[in-house]
């Protein structure tokens, strides 16, 4: 018999998602007094859902404040980008300006769909430390 974590995965993988994600996925799945149970918060999830959905950050993007600095990670893959929102974010990643506003950057994840860091952890840290290591006094 299969166990409720290779049934998920085995669904998962039918549905065209990639394997490292499946498997992710089911490390969300626990087995508790006999029954296997989702291990986060699943109102908690509902919520941030919820949020994403009905909060708009455009503003922000278009006038970010002096010295902050936002950088975007696209996944190559991700069907999540429209081409209008791709030239509109890349225009608004060019580095005009005069230095009264803070800075946008753009980067492509390649060979990665929406979830970065389970498609291409390695590509996303490549990104990523450039940046932290520079908080580092």
């Amino acid at each position: 018999m299969i166990s409720a974590l290779g049934w998920l995965v085995n669904h998962m993988l039918e549905l065209g998602f990639s394997k490292s994600l499946s498997e992710w996925i089911g490390t969300n799945l626990k087995r508790a007094g006999g029954e296997d149970t989702w291990a986060f918060n699943l109102e908690g999830a509902v919520q941030m859902f919820h949020s994403y959905r009905e909060l708009s950050y455009w503003s922000l993007l278009e006038h970010p404040p002096k010295g902050l600095e936002i950088s975007i990670v696209r996944a190559e893959k991700s069907d999540r980008w429209d081409a209008d929102v791709i030239t509109w974010l890349e225009r608004l990643a060019s580095p005009e300006g005069d230095g009264s506003a803070g800075k946008i950057s753009v980067h492509v994840l390649p060979s990665s769909g929406h979830w970065v860091h389970v498609d291409n952890p390695k590509g996303l840290l490549e990104i990523m430390a450039p940046k932290l290591k520079s908080l580092v006094p």
